[in-house]
């Protein structure tokens, strides 16, 4: 009990005094308060996995981190534990942020885990706060949990920190797959639906065939061959409608300014968005042409880029792509961008990140044979790390030794993990789809999930 409020202290002095955030008590028995509340008398089985869980995360040193985002004024903010816990609770069991509040409702073990001290039957806070939560934390958060969680592993010696595995891959935002006529039409759409909110604010009727363009649109989307012709054609005719309507809701804008009426930011933001669309279709329209630099694919998130990966049945992906690393079964994003970066530049950058997580240097890296740049090389053999990739060069008259070679063939195979590591987290741990709507928020999807995969790897392992 002294040494919780120790810990306390010291937590608190790790603090500005007026954040408006407050720490929850360490040394209050919530299990024996918890257990009290609970209708028919009834208890909870120690061995179960949340039970297990709660105690092997660390939730004084979650509250540290989630404390610093809070300002020193204001309403105080909700318990680190509480909507932490819930958004684990959602990864783990893949559902909306309101199915998570109503399956924490339902279930004991889960109001324990996210620190309830009684047994509740209304949810504990909106679901929309969740959405607030992935705004706030941000990549020093994620940060400060991954430490916690690093901290641990090595404490309980649940992770073996030799080898280091490398990869890339692409956390796929939930957008509607983008061609071109479609991605035309929904700005279309768009100038259509504001030209008619400013046409009445101003009191002038304007003329935008939406009828023609919708009827040839949809035309055209129910033929379930289209040639090429046909749909350059398309193309042509509803970038044709589009220049009209960026026009005709240009000057509507300036006429709604002049006369003192306010025109939302969100509004102003997405018809920049439409016009970015239409420069780039434009362009490619007329040099008869598929790619554009930073090319915009979705009207709602225009962050998003095309990934082109190259793989079997999926040549572009559409969201986030993250370096990842691999250890021992875990998994931890080194960098992560909305842009087709080049993963091989950033294989130091992840050495160094496992340096920084387990105080070393790992014996060896697996990777894949993009990875096996020059660069990448001088600094591998500079370090005194082995490799998993193939030397360059001419086949030497006197060529690596057989157990070299068998290293080598074995550790490739043992690559495989972080292939298979990155399938479970897009299948179990809501990263196969990324339903979040802002690039903040996005990014704090992916690292939670990854989060919740460790710590529902290293339960497993206790």
């Amino acid at each position: 009990m002294h040494d919780n409020r120790l810990r306390r202290r010291q937590t608190l002095a790790l603090l500005p005094v007026a954040l408006m955030y407050k720490l929850s008590d360490a040394a209050c028995n919530q299990l024996a308060l918890f257990e009290k509340s609970m209708p028919f008398g009834g208890k909870l089985a120690p061995e179960n996995r949340w039970i297990r869980l709660t105690a092997l995360v660390d939730w004084q040193t979650l509250e540290i981190a989630y404390a610093k985002n809070f300002a020193e004024t204001g309403r105080p903010g909700l318990s680190a534990r509480l909507v932490i816990g819930a958004l684990i609770v959602k990864h783990k069991l893949q559902i909306s942020d309101e199915e998570a509040l109503q399956q924490i409702i339902e279930n004991p073990y889960l109001q324990y885990f996210i620190g309830l001290e009684r047994f509740a039957t209304a949810p504990p806070f909106a679901s929309s706060t969740l959405t607030h939560v992935r705004k706030r934390l941000g990549e020093d958060a994620f940060a400060a949990f991954e430490e916690m969680l690093v901290n641990t592993l090595i404490a309980r010696k649940l992770i073996k920190t030799r080898g280091l595995h490398v990869d890339a891959t692409a956390f796929e935002s939930e957008i509607t797959f983008p061609t071109d006529t479609r991605l035309l039409n929904k700005a279309r759409e768009f100038c259509v639906k504001q030209i008619d909110k400013l046409g009445k604010a101003v009191g002038q009727k304007v003329r935008t065939y939406r009828r023609v363009a919708q009827k040839e649109y949809l035309a055209f989307n129910k033929k379930r061959r289209k040639t090429k012709k046909q749909i350059r054609l398309m193309k042509k005719h509803l970038l044709q409608y589009l220049r009209r309507n960026v026009r005709q809701l240009s000057e509507l804008l300036e006429q709604a300014q002049a006369a003192g009426g306010v025109v939302a930011e969100k509004v102003k933001e997405r018809f920049e968005t439409v016009k970015t669309i239409y420069d780039q279709q434009k362009e490619m329209y007329d040099e008869k042409k598929h790619t554009v630099k930073n090319r915009v694919v979705s009207l709602h998130k225009d962050y998003v880029r095309p990934i082109v990966r190259g793989k079997c049945g999926k040549n572009v992906e559409f969201g986030a792509k993250v370096n990842l690393s691999h250890v021992n079964g875990f998994m931890f994003a080194d960098y992560l961008s909305f842009d087709n970066f080049n993963e091989s530049l950033w294989l130091k950058h992840s050495i160094e990140a496992f340096k920084k997580r387990f105080d070393r240097l790992p014996d060896y890296v697996c990777v894949d044979h993009i990875f096996g740049t020059r660069e990448n090389r001088a600094y591998l053999k500079e370090q005194g790390i082995r490799t998993t990739v193939k030397p360059l060069g001419r086949k030497k008259k006197a060529p690596a030794s057989d157990a070299e070679r068998r290293w080598r063939r074995r550790k490739q195979k043992e690559r495989n993990q972080i292939e298979g590591g990155i399938g479970h987290c897009k299948k179990n741990y809501h990263l196969g789809s990324v339903r979040a709507k802002l690039p903040e928020t996005e990014q704090a999807w992916i690292r939670m999930g990854l989060f919740t995969r460790n710590l529902m790897i290293a339960n497993a392992k206790t």
